[in-house]
């Protein structure tokens, strides 16, 4: 990480270091305020603007990208070689990844044939996942 990061003009600091190690090793999608309070278990010195800062920076890298799914939440999600989407559920409001290179050729075969070259596809899907249908189904609703 620290010649990647030297490549691309910026060093690894030892903050910087926690701040990245925390976002790569909770595997999921995560919020400014989620990863402000894994880092702060570590080392309280760290600021939240540090941590909103080096999140920027990992995107900014190609390492992360934002994800905002309509919560007033972003979150930042890890980039994979797998193309994936995101389901989203808006009683827990739970992100959960799912695999679409199948879907992706699709999407792609339907924007060439229209003279289209697509750079990239964001699929977001939501809903009700599994474990909050029992309690949207008991309110009623």
């Amino acid at each position: 990480m620290k010649e990647f990061l030297k490549t691309k003009g910026f060093k690894m600091t030892p903050q910087r270091e926690l701040i990245f190690r925390s976002f790569f090793e909770l595997d999921e999608h995560v919020s400014v305020d989620e990863l402000y309070d894994r880092v702060r278990q570590q080392d309280n010195s760290i600021g939240y603007a540090t941590v909103w800062r080096n999140l920027k920076l990992i995107c900014k890298v190609g390492l992360a990208e934002e994800v905002n799914i309509g919560d007033g939440i972003t979150r930042y999600d890890r980039i994979t070689k797998v193309p994936h989407g995101h389901l989203f559920c808006t009683v827990c409001k739970g992100v959960t990844e799912i695999n679409v290179e199948q879907l992706v050729g699709l999407l792609a075969q339907a924007a060439n044939s229209r003279g289209f070259t697509p750079d990239s596809f964001k699929i977001e899907v939501q809903g009700v996942c599994d474990g909050c249908h029992g309690k949207v189904e008991g309110n009623g609703q």
